[in-house]
């Protein structure tokens, strides 16, 4: 075996251990030559929203905050692996109300909107294997309500503080068979079916306690609830196709902010 073979032997290898735990993960290269200009990034656009007094999204989620990277006036603050049903949770993996708690902190509560990017990853991998766990005695449905109720929670909470904020949509299944160590896995389809419920049911939450909803699966979904090519950008995430849709949405939803 030549050194070529082995080291796309170790990337297959290594893409296959992070897949098998729903990871999400960004290369030591990004980290060294994407993270620093976006730090400054984000130093300057905070710096002309101060100057002028315009509003900064504080687009708070998991991975699929990355079509929101480098576009102003979105501020993104990355959150790996976080579960929408672990969002309340105290010392939860990913820690995710910790680093919550402290980007919302950060949050100008009369100039920004926050928006809250989770619950793919409960679509994609949790929600089915709850599902198997129980013997397939707990309903796809209940377990989505379940996670839908406690996001709830963590939206409310936000809301309690007086910051204004707006819902992302999950996006649409990808149509990728998964590899996966884990004991019950959904096919493309069910997770399709998950995805589709679980939106409309967060659509339906977010109506009931007037907080604007991003709807994502309306526009890059194709007929079976897949994402369509034009708005792909890899196996599973977005591309930054879906911003001009999210911004003007935001802006039509909170026009006493000042967007510049």
């Amino acid at each position: 075996m030549n050194i070529k073979q082995s080291w796309n032997n170790l990337n297959l290898s290594r893409l296959a251990w992070l897949q098998r735990r729903g990871s999400v993960y960004f290369p030591f290269w990004s980290m060294v030559f994407k993270y620093p200009p976006l730090a400054m990034f984000d130093f300057i656009l905070s710096l002309k929203s101060e100057i002028f007094n315009t509003c900064i999204i504080h687009t708070i989620g998991d991975s699929h905050v990355m079509p929101f990277i480098y576009r102003v006036p979105f501020l993104v603050r990355h959150i790996s692996q976080a579960t929408a049903y672990n969002l309340i949770k105290d010392n939860s993996f990913s820690r995710s109300k910790e680093y919550l708690n402290l980007f919302l902190s950060k949050v100008d509560k009369k100039r920004d909107v926050v928006m809250l990017v989770f619950g793919e990853i409960d679509a994609r991998v949790h929600i089915y294997l709850k599902h198997g766990q129980s013997n397939w005695s707990v309903s796809i449905e209940t377990l989505i309500d379940n996670t839908v109720q406690r996001y709830g929670q963590a939206i409310e909470d936000i809301k309690k503080r007086g910051i204004d904020v707006c819902i992302h949509g999950i996006p649409p299944a990808a149509i990728k068979e998964f590899i996966t160590a884990l004991p019950f896995s959904g096919k493309p389809f069910e997770r399709s079916r998950i995805s589709r419920i679980f939106n409309e049911r967060l659509r339906q939450y977010c109506m009931s306690v007037d907080v604007p909803y991003i709807d994502i699966q309306s526009i890059a979904a194709d007929s079976n609830g897949f994402i369509k090519k034009y708005y792909l950008a890899d196996e599973v995430h977005c591309n930054s196709r879906i911003v001009p849709y999210c911004l003007n949405i935001i802006k039509e939803a909170f026009k006493q902010k000042n967007f510049g």
